[in-house]
């Protein structure tokens, strides 16, 4: 590994984490950085890390919310108790079936 992929590493990786939350495009940024430097690839494995390393910081970061939402809503679906927990559940349920259909 030599200078110039480190220092696409570390691009990529600071214009991922300040593009990926704002209401713009991070994967064109990604893109518009890449046509910037010159770079000969876009090295497309290299995007993809960057945006699972987005899915997983954010999951940590929100982990106790996602395991009450995603682990104890089904839990609570299958012991029929009528909570928060399994109400947002079902809706994230309910929700994603047109996702699924249309998708």
């Amino acid at each position: 590994m030599n200078v110039d992929n480190i220092f696409q590493i570390i691009i990529t990786a600071v214009v991922q984490g300040i593009t990926e939350f704002l209401p713009i495009s991070s994967s064109g940024h990604l893109f518009f950085v890449n046509e910037l430097f010159s770079w000969k690839d876009i090295n497309l494995t290299l995007m993809i890390a960057a945006h699972l390393g987005t899915l997983f910081a954010v999951i940590i970061y929100f982990w106790k919310d996602f395991k009450n939402y995603l682990i104890f809503g089904p839990l609570e679906f299958l012991k029929k108790k009528k909570t928060f927990n399994f109400n947002l559940f079902l809706n994230l349920v309910c929700s994603s079936i047109p996702l699924i259909i249309f998708g």
